[in-house]
């Protein structure tokens, strides 16, 4: 019994001794395990830790960079805006302003004129009366670098050329617009007597002004001098308003020049590019624009104090096949009144084509007629 109960109070201690023994051995396992994992998640925090920082390092680097690069451009754009507009318009656009020198067959110089790049493919606009008459071309850059030209189109009733040579990129063109307000500072910028470089400045005085070319010119007192020939006129955004193509001489008269307007330019010059010409639509009447003195000299009817009487229909002209007639006063063309110079041109210049059909309200012994007409292309002059 005793032995029993020995052996049970063995069994019953060595136990316990035993559990405690393995239970400090599992403890100490862990603790060992648990270290371990401390120190890892003590690396990778630390490694995060550090690959934070780094982030945030780089972060703030960048962002300083950027500060530095806006910080640059404000102070650029503040010292643009102490800038006279001449200077900066100069700035913009004179390295796409381009000299034109003309020579004959004879390699003789026949004149200088001046240019601008119209696109990318190396094209540059001029004028029709630079060029006439050249058989080789030189195009100077503002860096005086040289080209060698070749006329690939012009119109003489525009008094826009193209010519094209193997520009590199960095002679960017100019862009063109159409917006053109009466009194808006203009600039010319060409070779005036050679003088490359050159700009002037001055306002768009009118539009629509005839009599030097079959399209309506716009009209400014930026100098314009022999030279200027060809090169652009620039609104203060640096856009090309128009082509600069005379000027009157200063014993005559001052302040007077005019340009052929971009809109026109736009119209023309693609046409100059893909077919070497551009045909230009007419009616075929000659005529003078009535007030209430010319229309009763005419002896007609008193309420009729303007618009277009006709005195001569040319011979086999779209006016000729359409049986307009001398006497017949024209009124309007299509929703559009005639009633002053150029508004025949006008229309012809900026909104019909060759092959279009207009109708023409007419005047003829009083009564009111219609009368269909199709546009065909004018003859060369």
């Amino acid at each position: 019994m005793t032995m029993d109960l020995q052996k049970n109070f063995i069994f019953v201690t060595t136990r316990p001794i035993f559990e405690t023994v393995e239970m400090r051995a599992v403890s100490r396992n862990v603790v060992i395990a648990l270290a371990v994992i401390c120190v890892i998640l003590g690396i990778g925090l630390g490694w995060e830790r550090l690959n934070y920082a780094s982030l945030i390092n780089e972060k703030d680097s960048t962002i300083s960079s950027l500060n530095s690069q806006i910080e640059s451009l404000q102070n650029q754009i503040e010292s643009f805006r102490a800038l006279p507009d001449a200077t900066l318009i100069f700035q913009q656009a004179s390295p796409s302003v381009v000299q034109v020198a003309v020579y004959d067959r004879n390699f003789q110089q026949l004149g200088l004129g001046s240019g601008f790049v119209y696109d990318g493919e190396g094209h540059v606009v001029t004028n029709n009366h630079v060029v006439e008459g050249g058989g080789f071309f030189i195009i100077t850059a503002y860096d005086n670098e040289m080209f060698d030209a070749k006329l690939i189109g012009r119109d003489s009733y525009a008094d826009l050329a193209v010519l094209e040579a193997k520009l590199p990129q960095k002679y960017t063109p100019l862009k063109t617009t159409d917006k053109i307000v009466i009194g808006e500072p203009v600039y010319a910028i060409g070779s005036p007597f050679g003088l490359s470089g050159s700009i002037t400045s001055g306002i768009v005085s009118q539009v629509n002004r005839t009599g030097i070319t079959y399209v309506p010119m716009l009209q400014t007192d930026a100098a314009i001098n022999p030279g200027n020939s060809g090169g652009p006129l620039l609104n203060s955004k640096g856009e090309v308003v128009g082509v600069t193509t005379a000027g009157v001489a200063k014993f005559i008269s001052e302040g007077i020049g005019f340009a052929v307007p971009s809109t026109i330019v736009k119209r023309i010059v693609p046409s100059l590019i893909e077919y070497g010409v551009y045909k230009h639509p007419y009616i075929g009447v000659y005529g003078q624009y009535l007030d209430p003195i010319i229309a009763s000299n005419y002896g007609l009817p008193k309420d009729l104090t303007s618009g277009f009487i006709i005195t001569q229909v040319v011979y086999n002209s779209p006016a000729y096949k359409s049986d307009l007639k001398a006497k017949d006063v024209i009124t309007a063309i299509e929703d559009c009144p005639i009633k002053k110079d150029p508004d025949i041109n006008y229309l012809m210049a900026y909104k019909y084509s060759v092959g279009d059909t207009v109708t023409l309200t007419i005047i003829r012994e009083g009564k009111a007629l219609k009368i269909p007409v199709t546009l065909d292309e004018r003859p060369p002059p």
